[in-house]
């Protein structure tokens, strides 16, 4: 190659390298920021499982959760706890303006905490503040804290005041603390107006933000997660499998039992897996109820039907304490108003089939073995020859009878002369001349 092609080449290639943009590292660099606000309920934990999955799926350098509450229910916030910690992501906690109650210990979970100018942290003492309470809460505080790397102590006086914290809260007083105090006691790890300059302390001030809010799903599920809603969604079901045993062969009842689980295991925590697991047993619940239905007086397949239903929506309700009180509520409540509805239901093809309908009443000429001395001394006529045993009438009834030893022809007048046990001997009634 001569000299001059060596010349070409060399040009074209820096030409490339001059046309070929150069990217900062830190361009492509995201980090999503779950936005916290209001009162802490079902519908914040489901936003923060999302918006940990969406992160998670996308592959952020970290996990932001902007706090700005007074607090909300204490079983919301552990669960936003439990996925926080177990998240592999690095994240942290921003507090925007207040961190209390429930808030407080969404802010230990994360591995970082930075608070904005004026902000809060801490007050987070259970209502009621009974003894038991106040002891779950701070160990869940203590252990919190120590997970990440805070001072267990610092959030135990988050809960307790018993013994204050020296220096911050005296003796009786619940511990909270501003943004300077909070950094005092390196709780914070800064200050900071915004996110921005929050990430910026971990050289992410560069990151592309990416904010997740509630959405009307979120808000959905936090209503779906409401114990309330779910004792009633339990009621339904349990009344619509009382009347497809009842309206057997409808599938109405069914269709709807089968409706409402599916939105139940669609609100809850539970992983696909672990979610079809629990539809399988919901569904084969069903399967062996209609085939107790179909072959009455076995008993087992009914048993395991049972089992399989309850067994599926305890754990449909998050397998725990909760799960048990809400299961009995809603049981409770079926069976009380399934008592005055399935009154005005129609009555099932399958279950006239299978109950014993025929009565021996009176009107059909039947009589009890307990009353047969009532008959004695009184008149009757035959029915059948008696021979020496056949059927007579008194009255409207029919009674079994045996003649005194001779032969009575049919439709002759007899009276009773004896009763030994259901035995009732009768003789012709002589007839005048």
């Amino acid at each position: 190659m001569n000299k001059g092609w060596r010349v070409i080449i060399g040009m074209m290639l820096l030409l490339c390298c001059i046309m070929v943009p150069v990217v900062p590292a830190s361009a492509s660099d995201t980090v999503h920021v779950i936005s916290i606000s209001g009162e802490i309920d079902g519908s914040q934990a489901a936003l923060v499982q999302r918006g940990l999955a969406e992160a998670e799926e996308n592959g952020d350098k970290a996990v932001v959760i902007s706090i700005n509450t007074l607090g909300g229910r204490v079983d919301s916030a552990l669960k936003i706890r439990d996925m926080l910690l177990q998240t592999p992501l690095p994240t942290m906690a921003y507090v925007e303006s207040r961190a209390w109650s429930a808030g407080a210990l969404i802010a230990l979970s994360c591995r970082h905490i930075v608070m904005a100018p004026g902000s809060s942290i801490g007050a987070a003492e259970p209502i009621p503040n009974t003894e038991k309470n106040i002891a779950a809460l701070k160990s869940e505080f203590m252990a919190t804290a120590e997970k990440n790397g805070h001072n267990p102590a610092v959030a135990a006086a988050m809960v307790d005041k018993t013994d204050g914290y020296p220096g911050y809260a005296e003796a009786g007083k619940i511990l909270s603390l501003s943004d300077t105090q909070a950094r005092g006691l390196n709780l914070a790890e800064g200050t900071a107006d915004t996110i921005s300059d929050a990430l910026r302390l971990y050289t992410l001030g560069d990151a592309q933000l990416v904010y997740e809010d509630r959405n009307w799903r979120d808000a959905v599920i936090g209503i779906l997660q409401n114990e309330y809603v779910r004792t009633l969604f339990i009621t339904l079901i349990l009344i619509a499998v009382l009347a497809e045993i009842k309206m057997a062969g409808i599938g109405i009842g069914i269709v709807t039992a089968l409706i409402l689980g599916g939105i139940l295991v669609l609100s809850g925590d539970e992983s696909v897996a672990d979610s079809l697991k629990v539809i399988g047993a919901f569904v084969s619940s069903f399967l062996f109820i209609g085939l107790e239905l179909a072959s009455p007086g076995v008993g087992v397949f009914g048993i395991i039907g049972v089992l399989l239903l309850f067994g599926s929506l305890f754990f449909m309700l998050g397998a725990n304490i909760d799960a048990v009180y809400i299961l009995a509520g809603g049981t409770v409540l079926a069976v009380i108003i399934f008592y005055f509805v399935g009154k005005k239901l129609p009555k099932s093809r399958l279950l006239d089939k299978i109950a014993l309908k025929n009565r021996s009443t009176g009107d059909k000429g039947y009589t009890s073995q307990s009353d047969k001395n009532k008959y004695l001394y009184q008149r009757g006529r035959t029915i059948t020859i008696l021979r020496p045993s056949g059927t007579i009438r008194i009255g409207k009834e029919r009674v079994d009878a045996v003649s005194n030893g001779s032969f009575i022809g049919r439709d002759i007048e007899v009276r009773v002369v004896k009763v030994e046990g259901t035995r009732v001997v009768v003789e012709p009634v002589p007839q005048r001349k």
